[in-house]
């Protein structure tokens, strides 16, 4: 390799041959040649801007997609004259691909940069558009099969499949206010997880009508856009708090703690123990802990208060339902 660079020094005429013949493969559309030809080059240390941009070239009409992204990712970390050139064909290559939110997120960042002629920004902006509009066509197929999907699931009562369903209809950012939905959420056959993920979704969708959901033979309206946040910040901050103590004496004891309350909280919300019940719900927290490692004296479970044996048995309910979707 080191003796072939020496060539290219000593012998400028082959280097010359070589760019002179790959660009006339190009012209014939002889792209396979052409790329052996711009290889031998760049492998040579010659990676001039016509170079590797005829390299690009016969890589994309190679259909080597994927080293032809890798290969516009080194040239545009380099960040020299050629960036706006680099980025402009970046951008074609995944648009041409199909690749329409790695096209916006790639022409969002470019864009920052203050160096890109005014005639490159126009075409970027011009791309970014059509990406858009082309990922929301490309959504809003994606929404109508996910929504296929999550139905069949219904009927064959596939509980994480459902789940699986509508966090993907979050994922796709595609939101609506379906009847469908809002049956989902009264529906008693439907997993208290579900439901919750539901919500989650309802908080995009931001509907001016109040929507009712049932878990555990509870019911409630809830107005989405006066809600602050499914897992309100507020129970679980006040239900830790009588837990200070633990948090300084056994960090390891209160992490396990602080996960199975956000667990019970994802279960059973908006269905949620009042606040005069946060004392009492957080010692059965430590008491559910405790117990599951040995770790109080066994006479203990003899002296449980009515109200702190009905926390455990929700406690004990919210783990066996969240890992049957989750496995955790």
């Amino acid at each position: 390799m080191e003796e072939e660079r020496k060539n290219l020094i000593i012998f400028p005429k082959w280097k010359d041959n070589l760019e002179g013949k790959a660009k006339t493969a190009m012209q014939e559309n002889r792209f396979s040649e052409a790329y052996d030809y711009f290889h031998q080059l760049t492998e040579n240390g010659v990676q001039s801007h016509e170079v590797m941009t005829g390299k690009l070239i016969c890589m994309m009409e190679l259909n080597m997609q994927d080293d032809a992204e890798d290969l516009c990712e080194e040239l545009i970390a380099k960040k020299d004259t050629y960036f706006a050139s680099y980025i402009h064909i970046y951008a074609t290559l995944l648009f041409q691909s199909s690749k329409y939110n790695k096209v916006m997120f790639l022409i969002d960042d470019a864009l920052t940069q203050t160096d890109i002629p005014s005639h490159i920004i126009d075409q970027l902006r011009h791309m970014y558009q059509l990406s858009k509009e082309l990922q929301q066509q490309e959504d809003k197929k994606s929404y109508i099969e996910v929504q296929k999907q999550l139905e069949e699931a219904i009927k064959q009562k596939n509980d994480r499949q459902q789940w699986y369903m509508v966090k993907r209809l979050l994922q796709l950012e595609v939101y609506h206010d379906k009847l469908f939905f809002r049956e989902m959420l009264k529906n008693p056959e439907i997993h208290p997880v579900v439901k919750t993920a539901l919500l989650e979704y309802y908080q995009k969708v931001e509907p001016e009508q109040p929507i009712h959901i049932e878990k555990f033979q509870l019911t409630d309206e809830i107005h989405m856009r006066e809600l602050d946040d499914i897992l309100p910040v507020s129970f679980i901050t006040g239900v830790t708090r009588f837990l200070d103590n633990i948090q300084q004496q056994d960090p390891t004891k209160y992490q396990m703690i602080l996960f199975l309350l956000e667990r019970f909280a994802y279960v059973y919300t908006p269905f949620l123990p009042q606040e005069e019940n946060y004392e009492i719900l957080a010692e059965s927290l430590l008491y559910y802990v405790s117990r599951s490692f040995q770790y109080f004296d066994q006479e203990d479970d003899h002296h449980i208060s009515v109200i702190k044996e009905h926390y455990l048995k929700m406690i004990d309910i919210s783990e066996t339902l969240y890992g049957t979707i989750l496995d955790v």
